[in-house]
């Protein structure tokens, strides 16, 4: 998976489908240290998702809460949840696992096992997501289970809409085709009855309205800053895009990115540069003009603050 061909539609939303409609599940390795800037960029998809870091500490952006992962340790993100994966250390070669999956694979949404185990988890607002940590028994399980979940749709699945990715090796032994469908289905349905039985372990995470209404602004937004980096765009732009003063539009940033609009703007352009000098042989003055800079020489100094290097040194290297 590339940051770069992630398609995201203006609320940030993956407009992909994970696995088949008759065997709606996905794997995928995420090498964080391949992405851009080492990060794959929020976005959300209706379906729930299991991650797991390994290769080195991962940050985890849910929402406007951000956590770190320590190699071994999973993460679990509710449906309809906004989310980002960020490598923390340069020389890490963080490949981490995990599935995107319809809870329908569980059990059909018209079941009894559906409404009275399943709905419960995927409608709870105290549950936008909940960490796994491999010294905790009954998390340690569930990683146990996905471990071979992910070795079985690794060997027998469908190929990643994303393209191929390394191979992991998960220590599973005997590993076999024979119905493997369904065993992917059994160890998932494991994994959620173990969920539901220790939900009241699992820590609330506190969303108020406020939250909710946070992130609506801040999706419409990054979209915006998105479609019109290329264009000079100024704070007031970015802030009438959601209808809010220029204020709200700061908080919100603050409380989503801890950056400013106006930080994020220039991320956005430096990241598009930073894809155009990978891909193209266009000049860097072309690019400097096409990613929004009226300045090769600004442009010159905000690549170099950040990402540590001049535009020319980043294409050589």
């Amino acid at each position: 998976m590339r940051a770069d061909t992630m398609p995201l539609d203006h609320t940030l939303y993956e407009a992909i489908q994970h696995g088949q409609n008759d065997f709606p599940i996905q794997f995928y390795v995420d090498e964080l240290h391949k992405f851009i800037n080492r990060k794959v960029p929020l976005h959300w998809h209706f379906e729930p998702e299991f991650f797991v870091a390994r290769g080195g500490t991962v940050k985890v952006q849910v929402g406007n809460h951000c956590i770190e992962l320590c190699p071994g340790d999973g993460i679990f993100i509710n449906s309809n949840a906004l989310h980002s994966f960020e490598q923390v250390y340069d020389n890490d070669r963080c490949k981490c696992p995990n599935i995107v999956f319809s809870a329908e694979l569980i059990a059909p949404h018209t079941s009894i096992l559906y409404q009275k185990y399943i709905r419960p988890i995927l409608i709870n607002r105290s549950m936008p997501y909940f960490i796994l940590h491999s010294d905790i028994p009954w998390q340690r399980e569930i990683l146990n289970e996905l471990s071979y979940i992910f070795a079985l749709l690794q060997e027998y699945g469908l190929q990643s809409p994303y393209g191929s990715f390394s191979a992991l090796d998960f220590n599973i032994e005997n590993l076999n085709a024979a119905c493997f469908e369904m065993q992917v289905q059994c160890h998932l349905n494991q994994i959620w009855q173990s969920i539901f039985n220790h939900v009241e372990q699992i820590p609330t995470i506190a969303q108020d309205q406020r939250d909710i209404q946070y992130q609506v602004r801040v999706q419409q937004m990054i979209s915006f800053i998105q479609r019109n980096y290329m264009n000079p765009v100024t704070l007031q732009d970015i802030s009438m895009s959601a209808n809010i003063s220029k204020s709200e539009a700061s908080r919100c940033f603050q409380s989503y990115l801890n950056c400013s609009p106006i930080e994020y703007l220039l991320q956005s352009r430096i990241e598009a540069s930073q894809r155009l000098l990978y891909d193209t042989t266009q000049s860097i003055q072309e690019i400097c003009s096409e990613c929004g800079f009226n300045s090769s020489s600004y442009f010159i100094k905000v690549f170099r603050e950040k990402v540590g290097m001049t535009p020319g040194e980043y294409r050589k290297k």
